[in-house]
């Protein structure tokens, strides 16, 4: 072959060289809207896009980058002064900042501006108008991804706060032109065929393009419409959203959520026991201060009348006495059959009834088996039983005909 051969670097080398030597690149000003914002040490990275194309940017020393941090924002539109620069090792080029002014808002933001604006009219971001959460809900609806880290963290913390609780998850994209259709039928559905105490909506963190959806007129309505209270958790704890305004509580991210609305169960059993206590004591003041009314009383009464008086309120106070018995024991025993039938259900649905029961876990790489697709032959597994863990190795499997 006489054709000359250049290595992968040699041809990165020359390109540099290139665009280094061209004096058209050694000082361009660039329009467009900024976009995946991150500090790195002490650099800025940033994005600058159009309808057409995407060029990266990085802007170093940490003091520069932040006194332009006004400007380098998501969905701003910028002009950036720089040169070219191509970095050799991956063959991307990509413009070094030296000068950042601002041209507007970009048209994400401006968006966001109209939509905010025009349902602010409309009273959806009231204060008024927000509910508290229920304070022990039997099922809580999601709409989020079903694949998400969001749903993951969410199912975490429900069984370690209270399994009890039920989750009723309708899976939606929560990016892209069919989010916020998605997530809309998710929130009607929730309320039109469940009995959902609490609905959560959200997502992970993303870009501010990637969280947009969250920002959708009928996203927002649809929140705001919804018949049961909603708590948003989209992103971050620095992302915020219109849907965080609408809703009725605002959590910083999915796990928080989760926190908020799903009580310990230890907490349950406190109350409870507080509960009854309260009423006891309550009881018992009631009859102190009827004896209290009536010793006052017969210390008043003249002598000639005393007799009769005191018969009579010797009559009321074994009245008062038996009704206060009565009531306290028969509500003593209700309170007693709801801790009961509390601690009952909880026994019943504890794993360790099921192993009273000679049922046992299958566990393969940290998870539970529930299927024999999930091992091949050779695979080693753990089998958790009522007294202790076997350790096994998988010869085979058969299905169930």
């Amino acid at each position: 072959m006489d054709e000359l051969v250049l290595s992968v670097h040699e041809l990165n080398t020359y390109v540099s060289d290139k665009l280094f030597s061209d004096p058209f690149l050694e000082e361009i000003w660039i329009r467009g809207e900024v976009t995946d914002v991150n500090m790195r040490h002490d650099t800025l990275y940033f994005v600058l896009k159009d309808d057409m194309a995407s060029v990266g940017c990085l802007l170093f020393n940490c003091v520069e980058a932040v006194e332009c941090s006004d400007a380098i924002i998501e969905g701003q539109t910028i002009l950036v002064r720089g040169e070219i620069s191509l970095y050799r090792k991956n063959g991307n080029y990509r413009i070094i900042v030296k000068e950042v002014e601002r041209v507007g808002l970009g048209e994400l933001y401006a968006r966001f501006q109209r939509i905010r604006e025009k349902l602010d009219k409309l009273g959806v971001f009231n204060e008024e108008r927000k509910r508290t959460l229920p304070r022990y809900p039997k099922k809580i609806g999601i709409v989020t991804s079903g694949q998400g880290a969001a749903i993951q963290d969410i199912r975490n913390i429900a069984q370690r706060r209270n399994p009890q609780v039920k989750l009723v998850l309708y899976p939606v994209k929560v990016q892209g032109p069919d989010a916020p259709a998605e997530i809309v039928r998710g929130i009607e559905y929730l309320n039109e065929n469940t009995d959902a105490d609490i609905l959560i909506v959200g997502r992970g963190g993303g870009s501010a393009e990637d969280l947009f959806a969250f920002n959708e007129e009928e996203v927002v309505l649809s929140i705001y419409r919804s018949r049961i209270p909603v708590v948003s958790a989209v992103g971050h704890e620095t992302d915020f959203t219109l849907c965080d305004m609408a809703a009725d509580l605002r959590a910083p991210t999915p796990s928080a959520a989760a926190e908020l609305s799903i009580p310990p169960r230890d907490d349950i059993y406190a109350g409870i026991l507080a509960l009854r206590e309260s009423i006891a004591q309550r009881l018992f003041q009631i009859l102190y201060e009827k004896k209290a009314v009536f010793e006052q009383g017969k210390r008043s009464l003249r002598r000639e009348v005393l007799l009769l008086r005191l018969s009579h309120a010797q009559e009321k106070i074994d009245t008062y006495r038996a009704a206060v018995k009565n009531n306290t024991f028969h509500l003593y025993k209700n309170r007693e059959m709801q801790y009961n039938s509390y601690k009952s259900s909880i026994e019943n649905l504890s794993p360790m009834s099921a192993f009273d029961r000679g049922y046992s876990i299958a566990m393969h790489g940290g998870r539970e088996l529930r299927s024999t697709n999930e091992v091949a032959a050779g695979d080693e597994i753990e089998i958790i039983l009522k007294d202790g863990t076997i350790n096994a190795c998988v010869t085979g499997s058969k299905k169930h005909a």
